[in-house]
């Protein structure tokens, strides 16, 4: 089971934070596990998949996009942390100090930062973010687009005007640009690393 699950027990939640954290470790494993048991079991094709997440899912699809063996085609990240440390000093602006302290310090100590992997992205990239996004601030994605353009990596990014953190309060309007956004990426960009990797090999 995904490590930090309820319902498992105290140790089975736990075992997300040996050393500090295991945000885009093992528990970055167990998606890849998930993934690679759906392609035994015949029910995905290894040369189609991608991982598609918000929130946190959006910080686990931006940790996928810099991992080798890559198992993924492209990512698609929506309202995601990329840079755990900002995001916990941010905490402390609005929430009790103990409660972001420990925050920090169960992200600032393991925890994968997205932001300094970015020279390792290995796939393209689609990130989304609401304008107005007071839970992940829009600037956890300039700055992740600010590493990616110095690391010259491939990216698309979409915006959602108006738009807040959560991905069931999305207008109508939001939705239609997101999920045409995603199509198109899906479409036309998904998997284009590994097709000019192939060429040059």
């Amino acid at each position: 089971q995904y490590r930090m699950s309820l319902g498992y027990g105290l140790d089975h939640h736990l075992s997300a934070f040996i050393d500090g954290s295991e945000a885009g470790r093992k528990m970055q494993d167990d998606k890849d596990d998930s993934a690679l048991f759906f392609v035994d079991e015949g029910l995905a094709d290894p040369n189609r998949m991608a991982m598609f997440g918000w929130s946190y899912g959006g910080y686990a699809s931006l940790v996928a996009a810099s991992r080798t063996p890559q198992l993924y085609q492209c990512t698609i990240a929506g309202a995601a942390v990329s840079d755990y440390v900002m995001a916990s000093n941010d905490e402390f602006r609005r929430t009790p100090d103990g409660i972001a302290r420990i925050w920090r310090d169960v992200y600032e100590y393991g925890a994968v930062q997205p932001v300094d992997e970015a020279e390792k992205v290995n796939v393209p990239v689609l990130l989304i973010h609401g304008s107005v996004d007071s839970r992940v601030l829009p600037k956890q994605a300039k700055v992740y687009r600010d590493a990616l353009d110095k690391a010259g990596k491939y990216y698309q990014y979409v915006e959602l005007e108006g738009a807040d953190h959560f991905s069931n309060t999305l207008f109508f309007n939001h939705q239609l640009e997101l999920y045409e956004s995603l199509i198109g990426f899906l479409q036309n960009d998904c998997g284009q690393m590994s097709a000019q990797t192939s060429a040059a090999n």
